[in-house]
This record gives structure tokens, C-alpha cells and sequence, in this order.
């Protein structure tokens, strides 16, 4: 159930680039194709990782191909009763500030915890993991 309810954060995230320049440093710019990886539970307090917890096989044939229109473009998986099953292709509109790790998709905000050529980390959702009464900050990992 986790990760189905980390499915649907996901499908309503969204990486974009701030420009088209053929020039743009790869850092800056999330283009592209990009898979899950993990998903990594920050502390709220000092952001120390309270832990991490691989995707499984079939989550990690999911896709986010982020394009340079600006829209992305999702094709989910998810095991349901131990059945790899495909939640189709989805398409929905984003923008990337890098400057400001903020990424906006679908008119909703998501903070990006860091940005590098081959990963992407963001904040899908908060919950007080470890019971200090301070939101952890529940962040996906993607790779290219």
C-alpha cells in the first residue's frame, strides 16, 4: 500500500528544464528519460537519512520521460497479487526552477533535494517517520 500511495505522488510529478539551449549545463536541466530508484526518508529535524528502500523490479520499469515542451510524459508499473502490471502512459505539464530546487507539475509545488546529470531527488511527501512530533521529508530517487 506504501507504494502504491508513493505511485500516485509520483505520477503527479513532473521534471521540466528552465530553458531549451542547447548549451545548458546538464546539471540544470532534467530532459530525458529517468527510472526510480530507491526512496530515501530524510530527517525533519537535521535531514540526516533515517533510511532507504529500494524499488522493486517491476516499480523500476517505470518511466518519467521528461520533455522539452514541458510536458511529462509517465509509464507506471506497480506489482498488484504478485503480477507486474502496467498503469499505461500519462501525460501532464511541468516546470523546473534548478536555481530555486523547486519543481512544479500539474500547478502543484515539490522541493528538489539535489540535482546532478544522472539523479534527481524529490520530496514527494511528508510524514513524521521517526517520531520526534517533525515532519520527515519522504523523497523519491530517480536515475537516468
Amino acid at each position: 500500500m506504501k507504494k502504491f500511495l508513493f505511485l500516485a505522488v509520483v505520477s503527479t510529478i513532473a521534471l521540466g528544464s528552465c530553458s531549451n539551449d542547447d548549451d545548458e549545463d546538464l546539471s540544470t536541466t532534467v530532459v530525458g528519460t529517468w527510472k526510480p530508484s530507491m526512496e530515501k526518508v530524510l530527517s525533519g529535524s537535521n535531514g540526516a537519512v533515517l533510511s532507504t528502500d529500494n524499488f522493486d523490479t517491476c516499480y523500476k520499469k517505470s518511466t518519467f520521460n521528461f520533455k522539452s515542451n514541458n510536458t511529462l510524459s509517465t509509464n507506471t508499473y506497480e506489482n498488484v497479487s504478485g503480477t507486474c502490471t502496467n498503469y499505461g502512459e500519462q501525460n501532464i505539464s511541468y516546470s523546473y526552477n534548478h536555481s530555486g530546487k523547486k519543481i512544479t507539475i500539474d500547478g502543484d509545488d515539490y522541493e528538489v533535494i539535489s540535482h546532478t546529470q544522472n539523479e534527481f531527488q524529490i520530496v514527494g511527501d511528508y510524514d513524521d517517520r521517526n517520531g520526534d512530533n517533525i515532519e520527515d521529508k519522504i523523497v523519491l530517487v530517480l536515475t537516468r
